[in-house]
């Protein structure tokens, strides 16, 4: 059954997309809750060992309780990656690609072949994908193989690389700054403590100062008080 859909989709692949790198070796369509292959999509350049893997991939989803919807997930294996995502109510997708290949093309790829009602186009008798359905899957898979799609994706990828590394060199510069602006302020706050401890001792040695001088001048008083008396008595 699953053999008869590959060989129809491998059959039907045209001359300009085997001169392009191939980067998606292997996609999976299935319902975990019935544990049965919808529909899969294969290159000649996957091995069987490589397909196995993926086949296992699907039946531990198909076993397992925990079952989180719409989340994207990779695991790697050499050099290459499986990517898969349950989607409501039960389908999962699951595809093998280059490890080269971005990421986010594959998951973007999965929300393309959502959008184009492709799970909408499964027999309700045999279950599986209708030759409308593999072939609209076949033509999307086909569409993100193409190199100059992920040329420009890389174009694109590393503009905004570019940009992620200009905006935090600005917001190191920002945080120096910041820095600069909290050294000058911590002065500032010394020097102003500094001021305040110098006008507080000046007034302190003013005041001492001061008592100084009037000591002083009492004492000076009392001489000239003393020395008057002393006249005054010899004089008498």
């Amino acid at each position: 059954m699953t053999s008869t859909m590959e060989s129809s989709l491998n059959n039907s692949e045209d001359e300009s997309s085997k001169s392009n790198k191939t980067y998606i070796k292997y996609f999976l369509i299935g319902d975990i809750e019935s544990s049965r292959i919808i529909t899969e999509y294969s290159t000649n350049l996957i091995s069987p060992k490589e397909k196995k893997n993926a086949s296992q991939i699907f039946k531990r989803l198909c076993k397992s309780k925990e079952r989180r919807y719409e989340e994207n997930n990779i695991i790697t294996a050499k050099e290459n990656k499986y990517y898969f995502s349950i989607f409501q109510p039960s389908i999962s997708f699951i595809t093998y690609a280059l490890d080269s290949y971005p990421q986010s093309l594959i998951f973007e790829m999965f929300e393309d072949i959502r959008r184009n009602n492709i799970l909408s186009m499964i027999n309700e008798e045999t279950k599986e994908l209708n030759p409308k359905g593999r072939q609209n899957l076949k033509m999307i898979i086909e569409k993100y193989q193409e190199k100059e799609k992920l040329k420009k994706f890389e174009e694109i990828q590393k503009d905004i690389d570019d940009v992620k590394i200009e905006i935090k060199n600005n917001i190191n510069k920002m945080v120096d700054n910041i820095e600069d602006l909290d050294q000058i302020e911590d002065k500032s706050r010394q020097l102003k403590e500094e001021s305040k401890e110098y006008m507080d001792n000046s007034i302190k040695i003013k005041n001492i100062s001061w008592w100084q001088n009037v000591k002083f001048r009492i004492i000076a008083l009392s001489v000239l008080v003393i020395v008057a008396i002393i006249i005054l008595w010899y004089l008498i």
